[in-house]
């Protein structure tokens, strides 16, 4: 899977949100807002394929995590990227 073209991350208001490439106004009734993790999994997976193993195989180099947390973390990370409509196959 991959992060689809077309979204980026902007600040807004002190707010890490998914925002479309070139929308003039923010649609404020679907607001996805990231914390700062995920905001480095999006710039590191931006552009790439990926499954949960390489999201766990990040998680765990960059924040020295136990191999099953990362798992299941990236797990749901993915699902949330999913549900929101911002991953394709």
């Amino acid at each position: 899977m991959r992060i689809k073209p077309g979204y980026k991350i902007r600040d807004i208001a002190g707010e890490h949100v998914i925002v479309s490439v070139g929308q003039l106004h923010v649609n404020l009734t679907r607001i996805i807002s990231l914390n700062d993790t995920s905001v480095w999994l999006w710039q590191q997976l931006e552009g790439k394929t990926f499954d949960a193993e390489a999201v766990a195989d990040l998680l765990v180099a960059h924040y020295e995590v136990e191999r099953p947390t990362a798992l299941r973390d990236a797990e749901a990370w993915i699902a949330s990227l999913r549900k929101a409509d911002l991953l394709e196959d």
